[in-house]
């Protein structure tokens, strides 16, 4: 289980939707529980004070994807973000992707493909290609 610092008073009582997504979206990008492999909908709840039905009603309705979608999009940013940093040219896709949260190739690749339109290999080429001109 993940140990966070995160302020679950704020959800003690039911709020609105646009509330729970910013705090939601706020949680992930400050936290990057996403990086742990295997973080469950049930780790959510538990770091974040929002109960399980409530989570998973919230991210499939506002978002209009389930949990693990959810949390596969900001690991892909994440995973975009570093491969972006040179120093990373050197590591492998999957070694970026095991760092980015991911822990199967397969689930990587489908991810990737799904929420950035090319493959992991393609988008790395991009990437290298511009940084050269630039």
């Amino acid at each position: 289980m993940i140990v966070s610092s995160v302020n679950h008073q704020m959800f003690r009582k039911p709020l609105n939707k646009d509330l729970y997504k910013s705090y939601l979206e706020e949680y992930l990008l400050r936290e990057r529980p996403f990086l742990t492999p295997g973080f469950s909908l049930l780790d959510m709840s538990l770091q974040t004070g929002i109960n399980v039905p409530t989570l998973s009603a919230l991210i499939n309705r506002e978002y209009g994807m389930n949990f693990n979608d959810f949390v596969n999009q900001f690991r892909v940013s994440f995973f975009k973000d570093l491969i972006r940093d040179p120093e990373y040219h050197q590591w492998t896709l999957e070694a970026i992707a095991n760092k980015a949260g991911f822990n199967s190739r397969t689930t990587f690749i489908r991810a990737f493909t799904k929420f950035a339109d090319c493959s992991p290999s393609e988008y790395l080429r991009y990437v290298k290609l511009n940084t050269m001109v630039a």
